[in-house]
Formats: structure tokens, C-alpha cells, sequence
């Protein structure tokens, strides 16, 4: 299936894993979040891959509207040591690792923009590997898609397809509506 083909039109598939490519995720990145962003839905954009302002250039160089996406940056202030004094619709977490700081961010941007029709995207499964045990990963994983659901919000989990292990894999898929395994054609 293509990027250009994700449609939340059907209610009971909310919460989607979209496998990439290594090679290809940064563009597949960009082609979901157009998807999403078009179809008017407001992005809750969990940044663990990409620091959120070269994000946001890089949407904004790709004609995204941006205005429809709220970041979540786990990178900037791990990687820095500070923040930036002007971010609008960025809220920081000091550590990609720090799961409890980034559950509590979801939960005040789903609130936040409660009654809107809104979506958590979580970029990427891979990168939060990097700082978080796998089991720890799964119980947050496990926690934000129940949120989800009880709230009403659809979910977009990005990760490469190669790149997980096969437990994690099991739970990913056990915890989604859909896998979405984007083709690596332009």
C-alpha cells in the first residue's frame, strides 16, 4: 500500500503501524504526515527520530501546513541542554528516555485539543530504542494505544520494518488496527 492511501474513513481502524524502509523512512515520514494534515486532522507529532524545528522546516519546505501539528521534541533538549526561548507548539521532554514526561506531554495535548479530530504520531519506534529497554517501550506503547482508544483518537506508529525484534513486533501489531507496510516506490 502507498502513503497517499490512509484514510481513517473506517471507524474501527484507528491506531495504524506503518513499517518503512531504512532507507526511505525520512521521506515516508513526510508523505504520512501530508496525508494526515490534508485529510484535516490536527498531528500530536512525537519527535524521537528528528529534532522538531528541523521538522517543521523540513514540513514547511514540503508545503505541510504546519499549523495542524503540535510536537512533542524528545531530542532538542536532550541533545542541547536548553530550549529554545520562542517555540510555539512545541512542548519539550528532557530526555528521549523519559517515558513518564512524554505520557504526561500526549496526555496534555489530547486534552488540550479534545473534541477536535485529533492523532498521536509517533516517530519512531526505532529511535526510541535507542534510550528505552524494550519491555519499558511495549508498557508505553501499551498505555498511549489504550489511552487512544478510551479517548476516541486515532494513532499513527511509524517504525522500520527490518529494525524490530520479534516480540516487540508482536505486541506492536497486537496493540494496532492495521499494519501498514509503505511501499518504497516514490
Amino acid at each position: 500500500m502507498t502513503v497517499n492511501h490512509i484514510r481513517f474513513e473506517n471507524q474501527e481502524k484507528k491506531i495504524i503501524l506503518a513499517l518503512s524502509s531504512a532507507t526511505r523512512i525520512k521521506e515516508n515520514n513526510i508523505a504520512l504526515t501530508r496525508e494526515i494534515t490534508e485529510q484535516g486532522i490536527t498531528v500530536i507529532y512525537v519527535c524521537a527520530n528528528m529534532p522538531s524545528q528541523y521538522l517543521a522546516d523540513l514540513f514547511a519546505k514540503r508545503d505541510i501546513d504546519i499549523s495542524r501539528i503540535e510536537f512533542i521534541d524528545c531530542i532538542t533538549k536532550y541533545a542541547v541542554g536548553s530550549v529554545p526561548d520562542t517555540q510555539a507548539r512545541i512542548k519539550f521532554i528532557s530526555h528521549p528516555g523519559n517515558l513518564t514526561d512524554l505520557g504526561i506531554a500526549v496526555t496534555d495535548l489530547l486534552k488540550r485539543h479534545s473534541g477536535e479530530e485529533s492523532l498521536v504520531f509517533i516517530d519512531s519506534v526505532n529511535a526510541m530504542l535507542i534510550h528505552t529497554p524494550s519491555d519499558s517501550l511495549i508498557k508505553f506503547v501499551h498505555f498511549i494505544t489504550s489511552k487512544l482508544r478510551l479517548l476516541e483518537v486515532k494513532g499513527v506508529i511509524l517504525a522500520v520494518e527490518t529494525g524490530l525484534d520479534p516480540v516487540l513486533f508482536s505486541h506492536l501489531t497486537s496493540f494496532t488496527d492495521e499494519v501498514l507496510t509503505i511501499s518504497d516506490e516514490g
